[in-house]
């Protein structure tokens, strides 16, 4: 199937041959030295033109096309033109032609568009008028140096004005006009077609333009790289921001094909989306089959409640302040009552056997240092001991030492101060400030740093642990990390 070509054309797309016999650009107004006649003068001047502007001047040309068409040269898609012209069955142009108050009206190349067009089916007797369209841009006001209006501009371009068949290749040549409408043009077209858009890229040549030979060319390229390296920038972003459902979701049209080698950044993106979603035992699986997990945070009662507190963590960081005091709450909750039932597997019991999540003790085989305890937390009807609340923390504290104890005000402050802090908070349907999240874990606790350590601090007493941040204690910070580098490398 034959191509369809849609060029962008800017002003120094035309040359034109002076009497001389030298091909001078239109639209160079450029002077080559201080002393020398720049080339958009030498066709001023080879016209025996005065006061002309660009668009003037190819307006000129355009209304004596039959006198010059033999005279001008489209100095950049030429050559393209001249070699592949044959494998075209259809050219749109990209002109622009703004409104009279616009300023950078002088410069429009929509005559110039005209100019090749008739260039083209002097040329080629395969390609006629009907062939070649024009497609104007800024006569409806659209804004050729606005990336944002161009973008929406060709997304209706492609939409409306452009027609291709759908397995036919498309070739962009994108020199002409501003970069934001070129820029526009690349990722909307790729957004849209993706591997069927062709890219061609061009050389100046001063030397060959001058005596009448058009700019080299390379391409046909594919755009997929282009497209590639927006994708995963983005991707990139979204990982920063924990976001990896959306990152997976964008990446999905590249993971099946060979070009790309991707390793287990799939597996480790469904690890993340298990841990983001609290699904922790899943997540494990899922990092410990793609990945190396130091053995020092595996296979023990507490590694759950360091995922629990970073997760806290990235909650803040993403500003969700109510999740970040509920995850970094339930870190340490829940790790006391895992070491609970790792120090009292004997004394412990359920209700239902089909949920171990609600413990008890009862009276029966029940050391002499917990009789008291247990007397004056016992449930007047049930007669045991639930396993939550304040008799939890209480049998917490009757497991160390009084004097390891006493020595950790951290601990001291969670159980005297955030388990009630906690409740208030999250009884309360009004929004939670970041203040007062730091201080629900102790008055003393004022900016991140400081909530941070107290949440370790309670973390490693409990689980007898020397971890410098919750980071470190954290499978997921090296799968984080193991994610991004993959990213990074990949293409």
């Amino acid at each position: 199937m034959k191509s369809v070509l849609v060029a962008t054309i800017g002003t120094r797309d035309l040359s034109f041959q002076i009497t001389s016999g030298d091909w001078y650009n239109i639209g160079d107004d450029r002077m080559q030295h201080s002393d020398i006649i720049g080339e958009q003068s030498e066709v001023i001047a080879d016209l025996s033109l005065s006061n002309y502007t660009f668009r003037t001047i190819t307006k000129h040309l355009l209304d004596n096309s039959q006198i010059y068409i033999d005279r001008i040269l489209p100095v950049i898609i030429g050559k393209l033109l001249l070699e592949h012209a044959t494998e075209i069955e259809k050219v749109y142009l990209i002109a622009t032609d703004q409104e009279a108050k616009v300023k950078e009206r002088e410069k429009d190349t929509i005559y110039s568009a005209q100019l090749i067009q008739q260039w083209i089916v002097h040329k080629f007797d395969h390609l006629s008028e009907n062939d070649i369209e024009i497609i104007p841009l800024g006569d409806d006001r659209t804004n050729p140096s606005n990336f944002e209006e161009m973008f929406q501009w060709w997304r209706r371009t492609w939409r409306d004005k452009i027609k291709i068949a759908p397995t036919q290749p498309i070739w962009v040549c994108l020199k002409g006009g501003v970069g934001q409408a070129s820029e526009a043009s690349r990722i909307s077209g790729l957004s849209l077609f993706g591997d069927r858009i062709l890219f061609f890229e061009f050389r100046q040549n001063p030397k060959a333009n001058l005596i009448g030979i058009p700019s080299d060319y390379t391409g046909p390229l594919p755009g997929t790289n282009y497209l590639w390296d927006r994708t995963q920038q983005q991707a990139l972003k979204l990982l920063h921001r924990y976001d990896y459902a959306e990152a997976a979701d964008l990446l999905k049209p590249y993971l099946n094909k060979e070009k790309y080698q991707f390793g287990a950044l799939p597996n480790l993106l469904k690890a993340g989306i298990n841990w983001n979603q609290g699904k922790f035992e899943k997540f494990y699986s899922g990092a410990k089959s793609s990945m190396s997990i130091p053995p020092q945070l595996t296979d023990n009662f507490w590694w759950m409640a360091y995922e629990q507190a970073y997760l806290a963590v990235v909650r803040l960081e993403q500003q969700n302040t109510t999740e970040a005091l509920f995850h970094s709450f339930r870190a340490v909750e829940g790790l006391v009552s895992e070491f609970v039932r790792s120090q009292y597997q004997a004394q412990i019991k359920y209700s239902n056997s089909s949920q171990p999540k609600t413990p008890y003790i009862d009276g029966t085989n029940l050391p002499s240092h917990l009789r008291e305890w247990f007397d004056n937390h016992k449930h007047r009807s049930y007669g045991n001991v639930g396993l939550y609340g304040k008799p939890l923390f209480s049998l917490l504290k009757l497991s160390f030492p009084a004097d390891v104890w006493a020595k950790n005000i951290d601990i001291q402050t969670f159980v005297n101060n955030t388990v009630d802090e906690r409740n208030s908070l999250f009884h309360g349907l009004g929004g939670l400030q970041e203040q007062e999240l730091y201080q629900a874990w102790g008055k003393d606790v004022t900016n991140r740093k400081q909530w941070e350590k107290r949440v370790l601090s309670c973390l490693n007493f409990v689980s007898e642990q020397s971890f410098s941040s919750l980071a470190d204690g954290s499978i997921f910070a090296r799968l984080h990390h193991s994610m991004v580098t993959k990213l990074e490398n990949v293409g």
